[in-house]
């Protein structure tokens, strides 16, 4: 399995990331506590040894490897200034909260959840597959911080490798006869022109395990190309490591990644039946055994792929006008010849699997298709790489050497200048750059300084006796739930006014409420409230507040099962 360096790095932390979750699952699955810095040594372990497994071998055209390295180093750049300076999670929603209390609950016991009480607590997260959560708990202890200082990270890290891993899929599959690095770039600029696919999907909307998960089924794509061009041991073995990471991370990406394997080693000429059987058995075993394994006692978690769902629908805005034009022309092009066909067959993948969770929705009376919607957000990345595959038939084309010559040897004498292609990349990265300007950097629902007043109450003062006078509701549900461990299936949590920043003001400004809150902006509190309460403890800006007088509050005590636990 030859790779360039830029992909050697990139494999072998797709390996480190893998096995890290791996082995957390394996430890509380088989009755152990998760021990931290036992998974990093087995981790790091296969992560070396995945590195030194690849073959290294030259880029394929001067620059490639400079060129992975700025795409990377450039992403984590973009996206952190997206968080400066807390680089905390920026996205909101109720996904978020519930996210971050799975890791609270992965922090506080290291240990996944077991006990079906606990559904009352957790609801759907007590049995969501734990990838992110575990790495995100994980990189907490790793780094004597927490999981909610390093989910953003991890999510930032897995975005960049993946805008890399696609650079390395488009360098294999453009034609030989064009200068592959400028439309390589170009298909990893074109990745930001559906912004909400690519940013808003963590930026707004905090699919954050869908996000990471993408990471894992970009990288199962680039093993199945790196197989389709040299069938490979360590091909498979990279696609099963990758899948079985997606599984455990969000299991709805591993169906299409799957599906190719299928195809593509049924289609590949002049391999022998027992090597198509052991690449199958090989590259999708384990994830088939992972997901045998984690279903035993959660069949109902399956219910989700008839439930309903907040995901955009579908539109040419969403994409992009002249985006699904070039993917789709490229996709075109890419039927027409055998190295470039993966990306067809992704295509029609994730439109099958899109069809099948479409009629799995709508038979279980679902107004909104939510799994089959979702797959839009795995479709941009063959689409992106087809768009490339459409800008180099265009510059082959207009050497007028056609279809041929395009696709066959490196460049002659009388293409067009070698700067046209840059030219290209240039104006695809001024239809992307102009409206992601425009775009209003995210406001965080989530601080430090609010953390801070959290964790004091959470051991302080009686949880369920906390109100929030905050600026944003979705502060308050962060703080309720994933911060002061409160449940999710009571009768406070269900009542939207618990978390309604106006309906709290009033509740403290009218007599006989909490008896304690936490705020975000002690100063910017209303005067009523700022001279009838005693401040308990300040952080920064935030602060947990008392009443002062008479309050109620029916639970002298933390009830929630978390709670009692701690």
């Amino acid at each position: 399995m030859n790779v360039t360096a830029g992909e050697r790095i990139a494999a072998s932390i797709v390996s480190f990331l893998a096995l890290a979750i791996a082995v957390a699952y394996v430890m509380d699955r088989i009755g152990l506590t998760i021990a931290p810095f036992v998974v990093l040594a087995v981790a790091v372990t296969v992560a070396v040894a995945t590195f030194n497994a690849l073959r290294p071998i030259g880029p394929g055209e001067r620059g490639e490897e400079f060129a992975f390295a700025a795409i990377v180093a450039a992403v984590v750049a973009y996206l952190q200034w997206l968080a400066r300076p807390a680089l905390l999670p920026i996205g909101g929603g109720p996904d978020l909260t519930h996210h971050l209390m799975l890791v609270d609950y992965i922090e506080r016991h290291w240990r996944l959840v077991h006990d079906p009480a606990l559904g009352a607590v957790m609801g759907e997260m007590a049995d969501y597959t734990p990838g992110l959560h575990l790495l995100a708990a994980l990189a907490g202890a790793w780094t004597r911080t927490d999981g909610l200082h390093t989910i953003y990270p991890i999510v930032v890290l897995t975005v960049a490798l993946k805008a890399g891993f696609i650079l390395g899929i488009a360098m294999r599959v453009l034609p030989r006869g064009v200068p592959r690095l400028p439309f390589a770039i170009a298909a990893v600029v074109m990745l930001f022109a559906p912004r909400e696919y690519f940013l808003r999907s963590f930026s707004e909307h905090s699919f954050l395990a869908q996000v990471v998960a993408e990471l894992f089924a970009v990288a199962m794509w680039w093993a199945l190309v790196v197989w389709d061009e040299e069938p490979s041991i360590a091909a498979t073995v990279m696609f099963a490591i990758a899948g079985v990471g997606a599984f455990f991370t969000w299991p709805v990406w591993i169906g299409p990644p799957l599906l190719v394997l299928v195809v593509m080693v049924a289609s590949r000429a002049g391999l022998p039946v027992r090597d198509r059987f052991a690449a199958i058995v090989m590259g999708g075993g384990p994830i088939a055994i992972v997901a045998a394994v984690h279903a035993v006692g959660r069949m109902r978690a399956l219910g989700i792929a008839g439930t309903t769902g907040f995901v955009v629908w579908p539109s040419v805005e969403m994409f992009g006008g002249w985006f699904l034009v070039l993917g789709s022309a490229g996709v075109v092009v890419a039927a027409t010849d055998r190295r470039t066909r993966s990306i067809v067959w992704l295509v029609a993948a994730v439109a099958l699997q899109a069809a099948a969770l479409f009629v799995v929705a709508t038979r279980s009376g679902a107004d909104r298709p939510y799994l089959a919607l979702k797959m839009a957000y795995l479709a941009i990345y063959p689409l992106a790489v087809a768009a490339s595959l459409t800008l180099a038939a265009v510059w082959g084309w207009m050497g007028g050497t056609g279809r041929k010559g395009w696709m066959g040897s490196p460049s002659s004498p009388s293409r067009p200048s070698s700067l046209l292609p840059w030219a290209i990349v240039a104006v695809v990265a001024v239809l992307v750059v102009r409206p992601l300007i425009k775009e209003a950097r995210p406001k965080a629902v989530v601080s430090q300084p609010m953390f801070l007043a959290g964790r004091w109450a959470r051991t302080n003062v009686p949880p369920a006796c906390v109100d929030y006078l905050v600026r944003d509701d979705d502060s308050a549900y962060w703080l309720h739930l994933a911060v002061l461990g409160n449940a999710r299936q009571t009768a406070r949590t269900r009542d939207e006014a618990t978390f309604d920043p106006k309906q709290a003001l009033i509740r403290w400004i009218q007599p006989e409420g909490l008896p304690f809150a936490i705020t975000d902006d002690f100063d910017a509190l209303p005067k009523d409230i700022r001279t009838s309460v005693d401040v308990v403890q300040r952080f920064g800006p935030a602060g947990v507040i008392k009443r002062r007088g008479s309050s109620t509050c029916t639970e002298d005590k933390p009830q929630s099962a978390l709670s009692r636990q701690n």
